[in-house]
């Protein structure tokens, strides 16, 4: 995501994401990532738009529902509304990356007669349908997209109504494209379980989206979610790839951040408002994260 995204994506850690993409007449828009040089990672969240991740360079961690990949150049990732995802560094590599966000019923003509979008797109609205997680870079699907994407991406910055007509015309062939990958739900018992699972993850997040400064325990994170300490970590790791202290302070870091960059409090306060309770701990785990002490930086971003 570009520089203008930063302070968003780190306002907004680990819960259902509300924010216009686009327009509100033409909810389509195009961020452009650079892991870590822009931001550090998107934490895991969830929306009501559709999303396609497509990796241009280098290589990071993505995260949809609970499947982990490890993403590569010229890999795709589409991201049905209301799945859980996230992005996040792979070690020390860099990833560049570009995130296309738009509303399915950008592509709704209005009437209720519309016979491709109740046949082709509905299905994913409603979970009759589903793609995979990754089509990989050189799958015939993946060569078939890419163009579409390149131009798509080469386009971001145009706003006017000739572009939009392109973008809706490229949206349509992807989804012709999206169409031999479709995979028909079955309703089945395990599918159930899993959107139980994934529904009280949401809930999970958003709780823990409004208490993550002050000291929550993995006890009353398990508590709120109706299971034991042991079966709690597993199903927690299962979505979030970590530990619950690894991505609470995860969380706590970015919320850090924001402030180095957006108020004036020392980094002592901000350490506390952060929900670190010890100091050079909060130094050691910022250190560790951004390469770099919480002064540097803020100077390096002043």
């Amino acid at each position: 995501m570009e520089n203008s995204m930063h302070a968003s994506v780190i306002h907004h850690p680990s819960r259902h994401e509300s924010k216009q993409h686009g327009s509100s007449r033409f909810p389509y828009i195009v961020y452009h990532g650079v892991i870590p040089h822009f931001l550090h990672g998107y934490p895991l969240h969830w929306h009501d738009e559709m999303e396609i991740i497509y990796i241009t360079d280098g290589s990071c961690t993505i995260t949809i529902e609970q499947a982990i990949y490890q993403a590569c150049a010229g890999d795709i990732f589409p991201v049905l509304p209301d799945m859980l995802h996230s992005i996040e560094k792979s070690g020390s590599a860099e990833c560049t990356y570009f995130n296309f966000v738009f509303n399915l019923h950008l592509l709704e003509s209005g009437s209720s007669g519309d016979l491709c979008f109740s046949r082709y797109l509905q299905p994913y609205l409603d979970g009759r349908s589903s793609l995979p997680h990754r089509i990989p870079a050189n799958s015939p699907a993946g060569c078939a997209l890419r163009p579409h994407l390149d131009l798509l991406a080469e386009k971001r910055r145009e706003q006017n109504n000739e572009t939009q007509l392109l973008i809706k015309g490229r949206l349509f062939e992807i989804f012709w494209i999206l169409s031999d990958l479709r995979i028909t739900g079955t309703g089945n018992g395990e599918n159930n379980i899993h959107s139980i699972q994934s529904k009280k993850m949401k809930e999970l997040l958003q709780f823990l989206h409004s208490n993550f400064t002050r000291q929550v325990t993995v006890q009353e994170a398990a508590d709120f979610c109706g299971y034991s300490t042991s079966y709690f970590m597993r199903f927690f790791k299962s979505f979030t790839g970590s530990t619950f202290i690894t991505y609470l302070n995860t969380c706590r870091l970015q919320k850090a951040e924001e402030l180095l960059l957006t108020s004036q409090y020392s980094v002592l306060e901000i350490s506390g408002m952060s929900g670190f309770e010890n100091h050079s701990y909060f130094i050691r785990l910022f250190k560790r994260c951004y390469g770099i002490t919480p002064c540097q930086y803020r100077l390096m971003h002043a």
